[in-house]
């Protein structure tokens, strides 16, 4: 279990710098479902089914979902009942339609449009890189172990919460705060001096949640999620706020805005280059707003990030647009308003105008285009990771993390 928890606080040390407030609600019902987990933050809510599978995973939209393990032998997931991904679509009307019905009450009647709650379905504790699942831009498919990244780097298109908002929705969902899970948690990651044993009651509760897959995971996520909220409340001002609702010890359980792709375990690093292909899939809704997909799901648009470099003490980073439409000429300025480069020290990088090609990244329908976008000042020594972003374009925010392993 603590190399599991050493492998998420690895990974929230990279996101430490990401603000925000997350909110985790686990096993509660609304509509007449039993929901999973749902995940709040400011810009985002994240519909989540969970699912536990050791072998590869074949499915669709529509059919039987099946797990086959190293023997070839198959296994039908959730037999006599619906397939994970109209599972978490089912989840997902059942909560919109909350949201809609309170909307007075969340948010004073401020518009937001909830349609643009995300569905995940999460396979645990990886998905198989030979897994075959044929989904669409409802539903991302993603394996537990690159779901923390997908929740702090995702976003909800034209959603914009308050803390204050957030709060009120776990408040008329009737859900409580699971007190011991966020002890346990903040205990792990901000121990102090001389703890006193730990009582009978949470003996109870660690080797209940330690003797299954789900209270495992659930251990696992809130320790990613809680890890950014501390870790950020000891280095910035104001308060972050992480609540875990009770939940049935048979349930399945865990975790969560535009699409980050995962960290590829492949990067190839050359001193200071960076050649890890990282590739965001979008495709246009029919109301023109644009949707997230899996990999392998026909995209209208594809944002790839090509290639990072840090020499001579500048720094480089490269894109590529495709262009999949018939009918929709995409521009994107490379400037500082639509191009945001920091670190994991919170140090921003302006882009250089002048010197970045082109000025405006035009790609017509049908093709392609790069760009590059030049940083005329050089990485800070200490950062461990770039985070680089795409914001207020054509196709929405764009957002991609590169740890900076060096040799």
């Amino acid at each position: 279990m603590r190399i599991v928890w050493q492998y998420r606080f690895g990974l929230a040390k990279q996101l430490a710098r990401l603000d925000g407030l997350y909110i985790v609600l686990a096993n509660f019902s609304v509509g007449g479902r039993t929901i999973d987990v749902v995940v709040l933050k400011n810009d985002g809510i994240f519909v989540i089914e969970l699912k536990h599978c050791d072998g590869k995973v074949f499915g669709d939209v529509n059919g039987p979902w099946f797990v086959e393990n190293s023997n070839q032998e198959r296994k039908r997931i959730n037999p006599g009942r619906k397939n994970p991904y109209n599972q978490v679509i089912a989840y997902y009307y059942a909560l919109t339609n909350f949201l809609t019905e309170h909307r007075a009450d969340i948010t004073n009647n401020r518009s937001v449009d909830v349609r643009a709650v995300r569905r995940v379905v999460a396979i645990a504790p990886i998905l198989h890189p030979e897994s075959q699942i044929e989904s669409d831009w409802k539903v991302q498919v993603l394996g537990l172990d690159t779901l923390p990244l997908h929740i702090f780097t995702e976003r909800s298109t034209n959603m914009n919460w308050s803390d204050s908002e957030l709060q009120r929705i776990p408040q008329l969902l009737n859900c409580t705060r699971w007190d011991e899970i966020e002890h346990l948690v903040l205990s792990e990651i901000m121990p102090v001096a001389a703890p006193l044993p730990p009582s009978r009651q949470w003996r109870d509760v660690l080797a209940q949640l330690r003797s299954t897959w789900t209270g495992q995971g659930l251990i696992a996520v809130s320790v990613a999620l809680l890890v950014v909220a501390v870790w950020f409340a000891a280095s910035t001002s104001g308060t972050r706020l992480v609540t875990l609702p009770p939940m049935e010890p048979t349930v399945t359980v865990v975790t969560t805005g535009d699409t980050a792709p995962p960290l590829n375990p492949n990067l190839t690093v050359a001193r200071c280059e960076w050649n890890d292909i990282q590739t965001i899939a979008r495709v246009r809704a029919s109301d023109g707003s644009w949707q997230s997909v899996s990999a392998g799901v026909n995209a209208d648009a594809l944002l790839t990030l090509q290639q990072v470099t840090t020499c001579d003490g500048e720094i480089h980073v490269q894109f590529q647009i495709n262009n999949n439409t018939n009918n929709l000429d995409m521009q994107i300025p490379l400037d500082e308003t639509h191009v945001v480069i920091r670190d994991s020290l919170g140090t921003n990088y302006g882009v250089s105008v002048i010197r970045s090609q082109p000025r405006t990244l035009q790609v017509l329908p049908g093709q392609n285009a790069s760009g590059r976008v030049v940083v005329p000042r050089g990485l800070h020594p200490s950062a461990t990771n770039l985070i680089i972003m795409l914001q207020n374009t054509v196709l929405g925010d764009a957002t991609w993390i590169v740890p900076l392993v060096r040799e």
